[in-house]
């Protein structure tokens, strides 16, 4: 479809750099013709998707032959012609082809392209040696491409544009402050000892993808490495979802790999300048109903008082909880001529979180540069930096959530000086404590594409990840009016000061020799090499008791006691692949890798890992006749990977002590194991990708996984000198599951089109052998490993019956027998309830596009078939015992009333294992762009509004405050969400400018 926006003609317009620029990019810039210097036969316009332009796009004029590219902003403009008419065929990987017939003086013309709904012709980078096309892969590898998300949902991190976009893959927010980020899983978890979380990848460099980071002594510690990279500066995503696609990262690519790709300059283009400006808030949604009221009986007259805190703090003049706000600016600029292009950006984000003490502000820049040295060989260059702070609240006792979920009306009748809160009131949160992290990141790669020959290619990348967090809990000297709720001690205050240094360093290199056999059949053998090495240096402090008001820091604490660790992992990775193609349809590949690790035992020298996948292109076969699948390709692919062991795991270790004399000696800590392998994950996917109608694409995957040598911690004899446990390789879990994408267009039309997306992911794990272990405990003892079950099964005594006396107390407390029957609860076994990883996920998203200028977009998602632990009402009913049912025992649930009371010890907390699935509508926006003739009035090209909503809505069976809150965001095993910050609703306003 074509438009004419305005007979009105584009000011295409020469910029003036700063003086600051670098004498290199100057030297870009002044390399681009300016666009209004042709002559006066022209077309001009913009190419652009769902009303997003596209950078890149090839418009060629039929008649001539003539082709350019569009810009940063979509824009194209191609001089010379002659006549009346001429024909532009607009092209674009992983758009459908237009071809349009324009008036030539034309330049306003508006020209949409649909996205293919499957496009076998798109490059992957992640998984394979060098840049291959998706028809040649035969594992499942998701592309999202950032740029769209990000313009469909303003999401504020990088975090938001994997949510609900990947099938299999798994975001568990976990908290709603401000500065957090949730945990990911790809295709359910899969070890007991070692990390769950994915590989990241920035540009081919490995980095920190650490989770669950934050102050010492904060239990919600849920700052996310992956949310340092500003999502404007994203291209596209790629997720490999195991090892069948990680083989040839070998060792710790088990739980898959995320690459992340970054924008690039523009060949041929003008600076093309962006400005985004946000304006947002947040807040704490029905706060009175998530905190709960709580519940007493007065000792003397048996008045029953209640508790809502916020409630309270409103009678008292203010809020509990503020209102947040968020805000963010960015900057950019991209073009460059054929030989150098360029893209810089920076950006400002600063939001406040509704609880006191929380915030953060983090600020960015990031630098790529592409300079073809020479017709065979490309340099690339990325600089990426990261700086703010993390303000995250609360103090080591908790937070004021849990101070005040927890808090017991009796406590005020009865004249504590916290009031009827459990630990601290709110002032003291405001007053007192302050726990942050302070953050400086930088990133940087080289890469080195050489091309000597048509036959032969190789690339150099080198890279550097380093991050230096600085974490900081301070209790301030308490003043006087608030020194009643400490002890003498505390109240003179404490820091607590954690400061690290980690480091990736990245050296990847391959090769690949390409020769066709025939004319139908082409090998391709590439060999290479990587090198990982992650060393990360650890300082801690304690400082305790400061003099006087108004001290902060270490030296001017009465006792300081610190400590200095490191550790360095590295790996050494050497892989050979050979892959055949028979006549572009048909691609059978085979790989070899083999790998050594600084964490192996000494007894193991190297591991290896095997691949080997098929993919055919059915539908490109001259029998192919289906007219409704118009594309089809079915895969397999088998391999292995692994993941190390910790990085001491294998070695034998020694304490300092003091012996005879205070002198210093040592004494046996940790045995060791010389024979500690990886845990060797081997994975087989089969599936298909088919395009209906070209306008229905779905995506198809079966995955079946076994986790050998699963690392467990056993017990060992005293007899070695040595006490506690030693790691060992002897356990095996099994993973399978599908994972499904549906996307469809269902109307086209002029003015008007409607899509819609649907995912659908299920994933099992099964513990098939502990190795003799009976079972492993967790940290809650309700979830355990069990052979047979789910990893972190939750297992408990079932409450079946009570009864309850005059006095409020339950009386014959009967639990099931695990045969049908009961029996007395102390005599019950304990039974098996649920897994709590989600057995389903999914996400249903769609897009309208009105009049070429609104878009609105939805998104869904959902997880169902596992179950939470509802940690706070466990807590509440259970420990400080101020729930309902404690206060009115004959009124209360005979079962849930006896939880209560033999609940304690966690031997019988059936009532508190709750079903975990929800739905929340996670994204909602409305989008316009501007005619162009409005916003040039203002000395802009184009603009767009966007106003978004987050986390609108929560469906769940769940009666806790929200099912994806989550106690400890870094650890996946543990499921339970005490005092753990409710997801918060979002609306955020985002406008962008085009210059």
């Amino acid at each position: 479809m074509i438009t004419v926006a305005s007979p009105r003609p584009l000011a295409f317009r020469s910029i003036r750099f700063p003086r600051s620029c670098c004498a290199i990019l100057a030297a870009a810039l002044l390399a681009v013709p300016d666009p209004a210097s042709g002559q006066q036969g022209r077309v001009a316009g913009y190419v652009l998707s769902e009303l997003r332009p596209l950078a890149g796009a090839q418009v060629l004029v039929e008649e001539t032959g003539r082709a350019v590219f569009t810009d940063e902003a979509g824009r194209f403009l191609i001089d010379g012609l002659s006549g009346t008419r001429v024909t532009l065929r607009v092209e674009m990987l992983g758009y459908r082809p237009r071809t349009v017939s324009v008036a030539v003086g034309e330049q306003a013309v508006r020209i949409e392209l649909t996205p293919s709904a499957l496009e076998l012709d798109a490059l992957v980078v992640t998984g394979t040696p060098a840049q291959t096309q998706r028809r040649a892969i035969g594992n499942s590898v998701v592309t999202i491409d950032a740029a769209q998300a990000l313009s469909a949902s303003a999401a504020p991190d990088m975090t938001s544009l994997l949510q609900g976009r990947a099938p299999g893959v798994v975001l568990t927010p976990g908290s709603g402050r401000a500065g957090a980020g949730p945990s990911i899983n790809i295709r359910g978890l899969s070890s007991i000892s070692l990390d769950q979380q994915p590989l990241l990848y920035i540009d081919g460099v490995r980095v920190n993808n650490e989770m669950g980071r934050g102050p010492r002594g904060i239990a919600d510690r849920a700052i996310s490495r992956l949310n340092d990279i500003n999502p404007a500066d994203i291209e596209s995503i790629e997720v490999i979802k195991g090892p069948a696609a990680a083989t040839l990262y070998g060792t710790e690519a088990s739980n898959g790999v995320i690459q992340i790709i970054t924008k690039q300059g523009l060949a041929g283009s003008a600076p093309r300048f962006t400005v985004t400006v946000r304006q947002g808030m947040s807040w704490f949604a029905d706060a009175e109903e998530q905190v709960r009221t709580n519940y007493a009986r007065h000792p003397e007259t048996g008045e029953l008082l209640s508790f809502n805190a916020v409630q309270y703090e409103r009678e008292r003049g203010r809020e509990l909880f503020d209102r947040g706000s968020i805000q963010g600016y960015g900057l950019s600029v991209r073009g460059g001529a054929q030989s150098l292009q360029y893209y810089i950006s920076s950006s400002y984000d600063r939001e406040k979180g509704v609880e006191p003490g929380n915030d953060f502000w983090r600020f960015t820049g990031h630098a790529n540069l592409s300079l073809a040295a020479t017709d065979a060989l490309d340099i690339h260059t990325s600089l990426n930096l990261a700086k703010g702070r993390t303000r995250i609240g609360g103090g080591t006792n908790g937070s004021v959530l849990l101070s005040a979920m927890m808090g017991n009306p009796l406590f005020e009748a009865v004249g504590l000086p916290s009031g009827p809160y459990l630990a601290y009131t709110p002032e003291v949160y405001r007053r007192v404590f302050e726990n942050w992290q302070d953050l400086t990141r930088f990133t940087g790669s080289l890469r080195l594409e050489h091309r000597p020959t048509d036959w032969f290619q190789q690339r150099l990348a080198v890279g550097l990840d380093q991050t230096v967090e600085d974490n900081q809990g301070l209790t301030k000297f308490v003043p006087p009016e608030l020194a009643a709720m400490f002890s003498p001690t505390d109240a003179r205050g404490e820091l607590l000061q954690d400061v690290r240094h980690v480091a990736f360093v990245t050296a990847d290199y391959n090769a690949s020799v390409i020769a066709p056999v025939s004319a139908d059949l082409t090998s391709t053998t590439s060999i290479g090499g990587q090198y990982y090495r992650r060393r990360t240096d650890s300082n801690a402090l304690t400082a305790e008791e400061f003099p006087a008001p108004g001290l902060r820091t270490a030296s001017a604490a009465a006792r300081v006691v610190g400590t200095q660790t490191y550790a360095t992992n590295a790996t050494l990775g050497l892989y050979v692949q050979e892959q055949i193609a028979w006549r572009n349809r048909l691609f059978l590949t085979a790989a070899l890798r083999v790998d050594n690790n600084s964490a192996f035992g000494e007894e193991i020298d190297f591991v290896t890992y095997p691949k080997v996948s098929g993919t055919w292109v059915v539908s490109d076969e001259p029998f192919w006749n289906v007219g409704a699948v118009d594309q089809l390709r079915v895969r397999a692919a088998f391999g292995a990977s692994g993941q190390q062991p910790q990085a001491f795991a294998a070695l034998r270790t020694f304490s300092p002590a003091t012996g005879t004399g205070d002198q210093p000696v040592v004494t046996p800590q940790s045995v060791g194991n010389p024979n500690l392998e990886p845990e060797r994950g081997e994975e087989l996917e089969v599936g298909f990708d088919a395009s209906l109608f070209q306008r229905v694409g779905v995506d198809f995957t079966y995955f079946t996984k076994r986790t050998k040598d699963a690392i467990l911690s056993r017990a060992i004899a005293p007899s070695t000198g040595f006490s506690g446990s030693q790691f060992v390789n002897i356990g095996e879990i099994a993973n399978s599951g599908f994972e499904a994408q549906l996307n469809a267009r269902l109307v086209e039309r002029s003015g008007f089109g409607w899509n819609v997306t649907l995912s659908l992911s299920s994933v099992r794990d099964e513990i098939v052998d502990l190795g003799g272990i009976p079972f492993i405990s967790l940290a809650l003892p309700m979830q355990r490993h069990v052979e047979g079950y789910p990893i972190g099964g939750f297992w408990t005594r079932r409450i079946v019956s009570a009864e309850v006396d005059a006095n409020g107390v339950p009386q014959n407390i009967l639990c099931d027998d695990g045969q049908g029957g009961t029996v007395a609860c102390a005599e019950a076994p304990i039974l098996y309830f649920g897994t709590p990883t989600p057995k389903y996920s999914g996400a249903i998203s769609t897009t309208l596009t009105l009049w070429n200028r609104v878009q609105l977009f939805g998104l869904v998602d959902f997880k169902t078939g596992h179950q939470l632990f509802n940690a706070n009402e466990f807590v509440r009913c259970t420990l400080v015992k101020v729930c309902w049912e404690n206060a009115s025992p004959t009124e209360a649930d005979p079962v849930l009333l006896a939880a209560t009371y033999i609940g304690g010890d966690f031997s019988a907390v059936s009532p508190f294992i709750e079903e975990g699935r929800y739905a929340k509508l996670r994204e909602l926006s409305l989008t316009y762009t501007p005619p162009e003739s409005w916003v040039q009035r203002f000395g802009a090209e184009r603009a767009t509004i966007t106003l978004a909503g987050r986390n609108l809505h929560t469906w769940t069976a769940f009666s806790g405050s929200d099912p994806e809150g989550r106690a400890n965001v870094g650890n996946a095993l543990l499921s339970n969400d005490q005092a753990a910050f409710p997801i918060l609703p979002q609306v955020v306003t985002t406008i962008n400018l085009t210059f």
